[in-house]
């Protein structure tokens, strides 16, 4: 168990550098003078592309920007969408260290690019009334927590730090907490249990990889180098897999309620995808 802690502790380290970032990033947004360009950007219709691709990075921080961009209002539904479906966390990782084939790995990641920017668009397309981005209130006050700045070192490196440090204990914890049910459960009797049930993958390892947590997207990876699981249910999974990304949203009470509806939708597409990818198989041969 005592690993298991570790672990939570290694994976906030990992992402530490990216929350204070993001935070850095709204402070700066915050006090820009082009706030109408910025807005159009994060807004336009690139904007699910721009996710999608870069989401495809292995690094598990990525979802916890768009996360807290997403809470914030600066970005759309369909754009976090984007994103939350390109990234594959630790998964693109531990495949290519674990002796998967290169060429599958490519395969994989320009489907998820391709399926993310697909549904992100079409998504911000669907709720363009409903969902509006909002760059910035016109005071100066922090964006997070209505707070009033006027030095530099305080306003862009310590009212930052204070709100990472914030998160990353909320993550740690979370994480370990995941991690432990993980570890109790136990990883093989996960993998058995996917092994036993081909027909259903892409509905067992689209809601394994709902668990945001490094853990599940790794033993989807496993699976599918240990030929425990097939080529659509590990696409499904990581598709489904957004990394703690989820975590952010359910912590915070703007996006608490459509969390769930963003969950939901993450699991749906997932299964949609592997699904899809099954049928296409079946056909080629």
């Amino acid at each position: 168990m005592w690993d298991v802690l570790i672990d939570a502790i290694i994976d906030g380290a990992k992402i530490f550098p990216f929350i204070f970032l993001i935070y850095v990033l709204m402070e700066i947004i915050e006090h820009a003078k082009g706030k109408e360009n910025i807005e159009r950007i994060l807004s336009g219709p690139f904007a699910p592309a721009v996710a999608g691709v870069l989401g495809a990075v292995p690094e598990c921080g990525f979802s916890v920007m768009c996360s807290k961009l997403y809470d914030k209002g600066l970005i759309k539904i369909g754009t976090l969408i984007a994103a939350f479906i390109s990234i594959s966390d630790e998964g693109v990782i531990i495949l290519l260290t674990d002796g998967a084939k290169v060429s599958d790995v490519i395969l994989l990641i320009v489907i998820k690019i391709v399926y993310a920017v697909i549904a992100g668009t079409t998504i911000n397309a669907l709720l363009s009334k409903k969902d509006k981005v909002h760059v910035c209130p016109e005071t100066d006050d922090c964006i997070e927590c209505g707070a009033h700045h006027e030095k530099g070192l305080d306003k862009y490196f310590l009212h930052p730090l204070k709100h990472a440090v914030i998160i990353l204990a909320y993550v740690v914890v979370i994480n370990f907490a995941l991690g432990a049910a993980i570890y109790l459960i136990g990883e093989d009797n996960i993998t058995e249990f996917m092994n036993k049930s081909s027909g259903v993958q892409p509905l067992i390892t689209s809601f394994v990889g709902l668990i945001p947590n490094c853990g599940s997207s790794i033993i989807l990876a496993k699976a599918y180098t240990t030929e425990i699981l097939g080529f659509s249910g590990l696409i499904a999974g990581l598709a489904a897999n957004a990394g703690i990304g989820a975590l952010i949203l359910l912590r915070s009470k703007n996006t608490f309620k459509k969390a769930f509806l963003i969950i939901g939708l993450m699991y749906l597409l997932g299964a949609i995808l592997g699904y899809a990818v099954m049928g296409v198989a079946a056909i080629i041969g």
